[in-house]
């Protein structure tokens, strides 16, 4: 019994000792994407897509900045009617405020990136996490600009009446290109990088 009994707690030591390789590897699908990091946009700055800031000029506005050309928007097909012939809208959704949390969630087929954020005023909808690019990555960055359709007749309110998520699935194909996934919003851009 006391032989049984030496043996079990031996081998529960030496299995436990062999678990700590594979969880800090990177075969494990958890260990893919780090933890995200913020990089803070200057007030009279906007960030474009690949990461640079420029300064916006306060007589034009950040309207006058626009990020997307209504070539890289997503064009959604509406049907006016039962029989109404379809039409093609362009997404009009604006960068929210700031981003404030972004995770990579691994998935059986790939991966979920979800984007946690704040917009200025309560009552935003429509959220969407766009690629650019046409979602292909730059030097292994995808960048994904966080937008929502944004009223602006509605009041801010509390902070945790403005948060808002969206999310985009990732194929085992698409992170197989990727090293770090960027999500710009209006006064930050937050990233996580393959460890």
């Amino acid at each position: 019994m006391r032989f049984t009994v030496v043996a079990l707690i031996l081998s529960t030591l030496l299995l436990s000792a062999c678990g700590g390789g594979l969880r800090e590897s990177r075969l494990n699908p958890a260990n893919w994407f780090g933890r995200s990091t913020s990089v803070e946009t200057e007030p009279a700055t906007v960030r474009t897509a690949d990461g640079r800031v420029q300064a916006v000029n306060p007589l034009i506005g950040e309207r006058g900045y626009s990020q997307l050309s209504a070539a890289n928007r997503k064009v959604t097909t509406e049907r006016t009617g039962l029989f109404g012939r379809k039409k093609e809208v362009i997404y009009q959704g604006t960068l929210i405020s700031q981003v404030t949390d972004l995770t990579i969630e691994p998935t059986a087929t790939g991966a979920i990136v979800r984007a946690v954020g704040l917009t200025t005023r309560q009552g935003a909808y429509d959220v969407r996490l766009l690629p650019l690019f046409d979602g292909e990555p730059r030097d292994g960055v995808l960048t994904y600009e966080f937008l929502a359709l944004q009223p602006i007749n509605t009041p801010q309110g509390p902070e945790h009446t403005r948060r808002i998520q969206a999310a985009q699935a990732l194929t085992h194909g698409d992170l197989e290109k990727i090293r770090t996934i960027r999500v710009i919003a209006k006064r930050n851009t937050r990233q996580s990088a393959r460890r």
